[in-house]
């Protein structure tokens, strides 16, 4: 007969068979079950460009394969108060009282060619494309006494820019999120029409200086971004 040790060697036996079938079902041969979520199949993309508020624009972007190694970019968005405007161009002081910062709009569209042959948004990559931003300011006159008049002028610029940019999208191995790393050159169109002031008091000394250019800029930034 067997005795209570052998009876207890044996139920530890059945135990650990059955637990170990039992983990065999939950997780199959070859798969590991702390495998990174995929991002193998990551075919769309939405972003923001945090560095782009410095230059007044609040936007949203989004990219999606449209065949491997190729995507289409859109962006779209608001403008508001500018607070570059000033480092290139003349601008009157915009931070006082007597300055109606108004809504404007941004969009963009940008094609992509990511370096090497992917069926995700993943790599270095080569993009052209077009934005264009609106930004309109009211400035109201103020009289001798610092109060605001009934008097305003509207400084309006529209800046179209064509880009070449070369980037990074650097997709984690752990989570969707993910940054995009980007360098380029742009060709921008300037259509403003500038307020112009020698005297804040005097509405006959605002003039609005049209001004139609073409100038070299850099497109330089990181945007942080969603992919599914």
């Amino acid at each position: 007969m067997l005795n209570r040790v052998s009876y207890k060697y044996i139920l530890f036996f059945l135990l650990f068979a059955s637990f170990g079938g039992f983990a065999q079902n939950i997780f199959p041969e070859g798969e590991d079950a702390f495998e990174p979520d995929s991002l193998y199949a990551v075919r769309n993309a939405v972003k923001v460009d945090p560095i782009q508020i410095v230059f007044g624009i609040y936007g949203i972007s989004y990219e999606r394969i449209i065949k491997n190694g190729y995507s289409v970019e859109v962006g779209f968005g608001i403008t508001r108060r500018n607070y570059a405007v000033g480092w290139f161009d003349y601008s009157l002081d915009n931070l006082g009282k007597n300055v109606d910062v108004e809504t404007g709009a941004a969009f963009s569209v940008a094609f992509r060619k990511y370096l090497h042959n992917t069926e995700e948004l993943q790599g270095s990559y080569l993009s052209a494309g077009v934005s264009i931003a609106n930004y309109k300011t009211d400035y109201l006159v103020v009289d001798s006494l610092g109060d605001l008049t009934d008097y305003s002028f509207p400084d309006v610029r529209t800046l179209t820019s064509f880009s070449v940019i070369f980037g990074y999208q650097a997709l984690a191995q752990r989570s969707n999120v993910f940054a995009d790393f980007y360098i380029g050159a742009a060709l921008r169109y300037q259509d403003f029409d500038i307020v112009t002031s020698v005297d804040i008091h005097d509405p006959s000394a605002y003039h609005i200086v049209k001004k139609e250019a073409y100038v070299l800029g850099i497109e330089v930034g990181v945007k942080i971004g969603f992919g599914f």
